[in-house]
């Protein structure tokens, strides 16, 4: 942690050195990936203080802050999540500075935090099953990326649903093929677990760990390039790595970067977007992220949720294999378009419903009871046309 040098009054600190000061407080018990969203959602705000002379955060006032959230509502690159998150934020922080006796009364309660309809706070974009499994399905049938680095975290990722960070701090030994009589589990998984005195903690600390299992065909390619592709490379703290490099453990970025390339769809179909896939600067490992149909980690992990769930999958089963709430899926990822939850009652449900006319045998081969005549005569006995 950094030792910064302390005003003699706190409400003396500049802005920028009280955020580096706050977000230097969090690291001690918030996980690295929530520390760089805080510095992410924090910069604006010291940035827009400098720009507006504010030197002190005992000069903060409440109409500052409503400045403030001006600035950001008007901000037409931000999206209403964006705003939100950016003032969750800011709020969080002027509570810590309140708690410190910098500023003259608690300013937290003035930061005016939107309450999103369900519709504007999820981010529904995804890896979507529609193009996720066929282009799993031509990796695995492709000899170029079967079993590659690319391929190998790409189906790690989709069919565990996991955070990169969990996928990165993998070992060799996580990884089981063939369970022992003494283990419980009957087929091959993936073992998350919490170290982060070793650099590769887990979101959720030591709640985050648990067996995941994976199918034989995930466990095929695992092996493909285990054998193959596989740096026997030790880390830092003398760990066999699941995933290498030549320098040893794969980062974080390595494998954000490898799932960039494989979610590509030019590696099976044309560029949807008209480039010339040999020619395309996009196909570079350091610009994957910029090509439009290219997905990040956390949209596989999106998308893989909501295909699990597709499946018939409880959602407190999909919570235990990707290390998220019930709450936290039902409300950021399980969020199919109308047709889908159209299809996921459709099988649910029709064949119940339809069982149920089916066990009528009372009236089956029986006559209607003298009300023939109330029918209208164009039926003609005929039956009605179903309805859609």
């Amino acid at each position: 942690m950094v030792k910064l040098k302390l005003p003699e009054e706190p409400g003396d600190f500049n802005p920028t050195a009280a955020g580096e000061y706050w977000i230097n407080k969090r690291k001690i018990d918030h996980t690295e990936n929530t520390i760089r969203s805080n510095q992410k959602d924090l910069d604006p705000f010291l940035m827009w203080c400098d720009e507006h002379g504010i030197n002190r955060v005992g000069d903060l006032t409440e109409w500052t802050i409503e400045q403030y959230e001006d600035y950001a509502h008007a901000r037409e690159d931000w999206s209403p999540i964006t705003i939100k998150n950016k003032l969750q934020t800011l709020k969080q922080f002027l509570r810590f500075l309140g708690e410190k006796g910098a500023l003259d009364s608690y300013l937290h309660p003035a930061v005016t935090v939107p309450d999103l309809e369900r519709s504007k706070e999820v981010n529904t974009e995804k890896w979507d099953k529609t193009d996720a499994l066929p282009q799993i399905r031509y990796m695995r049938n492709s000899p170029k990326w079967f079993g590659t680095f690319e391929h190998a975290v790409t189906e790690v990722a989709w069919f565990t649903g996991r955070r990169v960070q969990a996928i990165a701090g993998l070992d060799l030994s996580d990884y089981t093929r063939e369970p022992d009589e003494d283990d419980p589990a009957d087929g091959p998984y993936l073992d998350f677990k919490h170290r982060a005195d070793e650099g590769t903690g887990l979101k959720n600390k030591l709640d985050s760990e648990d067996p995941v299992e994976i199918s034989g065909d995930v466990a095929d390619v695992l092996d493909h390039y285990i054998a193959r592709e596989r740096n026997n490379k030790r880390d830092d703290n003398g760990r066999e790595s699941l995933f290498t490099t030549r320098q040893g453990r794969a980062s974080i970025a390595k494998i954000r970067g490898a799932i960039y390339i494989a979610t590509q769809p030019c590696i099976r179909i044309s560029c949807p977007h008209g480039e010339n896939a040999k020619k395309c600067e996009y196909r570079k490992r350091d610009h994957a992220s910029k090509c439009p149909s290219s997905r990040s980690p956390h949209r596989i992990r999106t998308g893989s949720i909501q295909w699990q769930l597709d499946q018939g999958i409880a959602p407190e089963d999909v919570s235990d294999r990707v290390d998220a709430s019930v709450d936290t899926i039902r409300r950021h990822y399980d969020v199919p378009d109308d047709r889908e939850k159209m299809e996921n009652r459709r099988r649910k449900y029709t064949g119940v419903l339809e069982d149920s006319i089916d066990d009528g045998d009372e009236s089956r081969g029986q006559p209607q009871s003298g009300n023939d005549d109330d029918d209208d005569d164009d039926s003609e006995g005929s039956p009605p046309a179903p309805t859609q």
